[in-house]
């Protein structure tokens, strides 16, 4: 096993990490871009400049497609997501998907 270098990794979720195998089980049971979502964390970000809300705090990443995200960027997408799955939810309580 490799030592720790003190320095904090940069990924979230280590999608990179997963065997190639069960990659492709994950993606076919949960989506495409299942095993490749993840967020990478920014590196520029220091005492001096943490608390600057306009400074992007890293990369979300979906398939090929990266951005830059704010924390308040951030917020709202978690917020936008878990609207969209109550509504879901809810739709089907109602069976509106029959």
């Amino acid at each position: 096993m490799k030592a720790y270098s003190g320095k904090p990794r940069g990924r979230v979720n280590q999608g990179g990490a997963t065997h190639k195998k069960d990659a492709d089980k994950l993606n076919k049971n949960f989506g495409k871009n299942y095993n490749s979502i993840d967020f990478e964390m920014g590196e520029h970000l220091n005492e001096a400049n943490y608390k600057d809300k306009s400074r992007p705090i890293g990369t979300l990443v979906v398939g090929s497609q990266r951005v830059d995200l704010t924390w308040s960027e951030c917020n709202k997408i978690f917020t936008t997501l878990l609207d969209a799955q109550q509504i879901h939810r809810r739709k089907i309580q109602l069976g509106m998907f029959d």
